[in-house]
């Protein structure tokens, strides 16, 4: 039997789950299969296609048929979206491709299709064999070669038992020689000369329905709902670490404020059954070795116990099914609207209209309460809440006749700390030593060194 025709068999699968073209087909085709409406999918067979089998289901929905059709079940089959069953196993003609082939059988000696099957003679006088028609005349066994009467089995012949015989050779075997006529062409071949088509039938797989129904209408919306907000959105990005590991975040949202930038880590774990904590503690690793401190999952369809303490404590923002669609449909709240232009400032005034600009909400002068129970006043704090996430800027502005010490960053750093805040602004006038800004830089603050800021046109109340 020649090699299975890899064609139907095998093709490429795509590189991810939506998308454009045969994606955007197969995605139709998963939809339907999610709601139910397709249950399996299963061959006809049809001898005028070019095939010879249709999937009448899947091409009436995917708007495309034969071998295109085949690819895209194939390729979702690849990607364990659908499970392929072994349905039948067809002939197909070397010449013409068709499938429409007859068995027929053949003389193994000469080829000749000229045989017949039956109880086979031989006469012990002459040593003529052939079948018992040959025989027969009259009720009587009379010998066609020598028109000798056989009277007794075994004395004067014996019975072969029922086997062929070749008309045009004579030749008597037990298996004739099976060959196939095409009905198309007409060619007349072997089995060796013929190519096999292995045909599937194909049905979901069910344990891909949460990641499925995530990623056909709730991923594409998340992924608006941040660049709606500013963001430059990275699926499936890749990033090296500070260990020199590279990772690879789900969904890595990034806004450049121009005061800081914010990195937003999204961790997609979708499953059948609540989520451990040792996924939960992978993703925290690679957003931590990766210096992303604003870290987002996505649970489908729940957390565990111990998962979600560990979340908790980590400062992991878990987004579960019955939180998704009311943070989806938050809307920035009015006067938030995100405002792109050039980052300057002058002055305390100046620096806090920008910050207003980009959606935050000002508190000046603000108390925070720390960890320790402490409270700690804070220059500026910028608040912006996404609906999925909430930033806090911790602002702090020292100004002295000559650059500042490591102190003075380290009781700011401190202060940050304690209370939570991990984005951290150091506005130093005239500036720092060298040893306080590499701490600063060390401590992921960023540093605006100004030899000096105008006063304040006006005063800014709590916004």
């Amino acid at each position: 039997m020649a090699e299975v025709d890899k064609a139907v068999e095998a093709t490429e699968a795509p590189q991810a789950v939506s998308g454009t073209g045969d994606n955007e087909m197969a995605m139709k085709l998963v939809a339907e299969m999610l709601a139910g409406r397709i249950v399996d999918i299963k061959p006809q067979f049809d001898f005028a296609t070019e095939l010879g089998f249709v999937y009448p289901v899947a091409e009436g929905t995917l708007k495309v048929k034969g071998r295109e059709a085949v690819a895209i079940m194939e390729s979702l089959a690849a990607k364990g979206i659908l499970n392929k069953s072994f349905f039948d196993r067809l002939l197909r003609c070397r010449r013409c491709q068709s499938i429409n082939l007859r068995p027929s059988t053949h003389c193994p000696k000469c080829g000749s299709g000229d045989i017949i099957r039956g109880r086979i003679l031989e006469h012990f006088a002459c040593k003529y064999v052939g079948v018992e028609d040959e025989f027969a005349v009259k009720g009587r066994y009379v010998c066609p070669r020598c028109k000798m009467e056989l009277r007794t089995l075994g004395d004067d012949y014996q019975s072969q038992g029922v086997l062929y015989k070749c008309r045009d050779c004579s030749e008597i075997f037990n298996v004739p020689l099976i060959k196939w006529r095409c009905l198309k062409c007409s060619l007349l071949a072997t089995e060796d000369e013929i190519n096999e088509v292995i045909v599937y039938s194909y049905s979901f797989d069910e344990s891909k329905r949460n990641w499925l129904e995530f990623e056909l209408r709730p991923k594409a919306r998340l992924v608006e709902f941040l660049r709606q907000r500013g963001y430059e959105v990275t699926e499936n990005a890749r990033v090296k670490g500070r260990s020199g590991a590279e990772h690879c975040i789900d969904i890595l949202a990034t806004r450049d404020d121009g005061v800081v930038t914010h990195n937003i880590a999204i961790g997609v774990e979708i499953a059948r059954d609540k989520i451990g904590l040792d996924r939960v503690l992978d993703f925290d690793v690679k957003a931590y070795d990766s210096g992303i401190h604003d870290k987002i999952m996505i649970i489908i369809p729940g957390l565990g116990e111990e998962a979600e303490k560990f979340a908790s404590y980590q400062g992991i923002n878990v987004v579960e099914p019955k939180d998704f669609e009311i943070v989806l449909t938050a809307s920035p709240q009015p006067g938030r609207e995100i405002v792109k232009e050039p980052f300057e400032f002058k002055s305390k005034s100046q620096l806090i209209q920008y910050l207003k600009k980009q959606g935050y909400i000002i508190k000046e002068d603000a108390e925070v309460k720390g960890r320790s129970g402490a409270a700690h006043n804070i220059d500026i704090l910028a608040i912006r809440d996404e609906g999925i996430i909430t930033h806090r800027i911790a602002i702090g502005i020292e100004v002295d006749e000559k650059p500042m010490g490591l102190d003075r960053v380290f009781d700011f750093d401190d202060k940050a700390y304690d209370a939570g805040i991990l984005d951290k602004v150091f506005i130093a006038v005239p500036g720092l030593t060298k040893e306080a800004r590499q701490f600063a830089k060390r401590q992921g603050i960023r540093v605006f060194e100004v030899e000096q800021l105008e006063p304040s046109t006006q005063e800014n109340s709590e916004s």
